[in-house]
């Protein structure tokens, strides 16, 4: 007896699916073609977009060397291309590596606005480096209060820019005559076991100097012709009276 009554469900059962297939079996269909072709269109996507990412690395790297060779005029044109053009990140690096030509070209209002903009995007690591290549760039002409405003963000206890920033602090305390405030900061980093080991040895070899020399001074980084990245971070190198 339950055989039947099973049966019967079944062919009930059986019934309602093809009368729902019959409504809706062709948006079934075509949701799945749908499904199908948006797969392969975001894959496609995918391919190029990987495409065009590494059509810009080249690009970039290209202009890096150009940069590097000395080529400032077309290093310009190459990196404000690809400044324009490139996705985000890229262009961000374009525009960093363009602010280090500017100032080799000695187009420093052009470098600085630059190193400006890049100061306030969302990339911690190269708005970190162009905050501390401006704050160099301006070290010499700037008073001490707007030089620390810039470099305030860098300051904090945990941020592993802050021996870096303070290096510009104490070349600008130098800079501005208070040599024994300057000597001090240098050696409160060179003492600092937290502080990375080449620019503890940088500081230490400084404070050195301007305790043996004191008419001595030191020199800012001199970033034409390096490699901006490196150049964001630059020793200030000492100088024989």
């Amino acid at each position: 007896m339950s055989d039947i009554f099973q049966e019967v469900e079944e062919d009930v059962r059986r019934e309602r699916y093809e009368k729902i297939w019959t409504l809706y079996g062709k948006y079934f269909v075509a949701l799945a073609v749908l499904i199908v072709a948006g797969v392969a269109a975001f894959e496609a996507w995918q391919r190029y977009d990987l495409g065009q990412r590494q059509r810009v690395s080249d690009q970039l790297q290209e202009a890096n060397q150009v940069a590097s060779s000395g080529n400032y005029v077309r290093a310009e044109t190459d990196l404000s291309a690809i400044a324009k053009d490139a996705p985000s990140g890229y262009a961000d690096l374009a525009k960093f590596r363009l602010a280090g030509v500017y100032l080799a070209e000695g187009k420093r209002d052009q470098s600085v606005s630059l190193l400006r903009e890049l100061s306030g995007i969302s990339d911690p690591i190269l708005s970190s480096a162009a905050r501390m290549r401006l704050a160099w760039t301006l070290a010499d002409a700037s008073p001490k209060p707007e030089i620390a405003t810039l470099l305030q963000p860098l300051m904090t206890k945990d941020n592993p820019w802050r021996f870096a920033a303070s290096e510009v602090i104490a070349y600008v305390d130098l800079k501005d005559g208070a040599r024994n405030q300057a000597i001090g900061e240098y050696q409160q980093i060179a003492q600092d076991p937290a502080a990375p080991a080449v620019l503890r040895q940088r500081a230490g070899g400084i404070s050195e100097f301007l305790k043996a020399n004191p008419q001595g001074s030191v020199s800012p980084p001199q970033p034409a012709g390096a490699p901006a990245a490196a150049a964001a971070s630059a020793p200030a190198q000492g100088k024989k009276p």
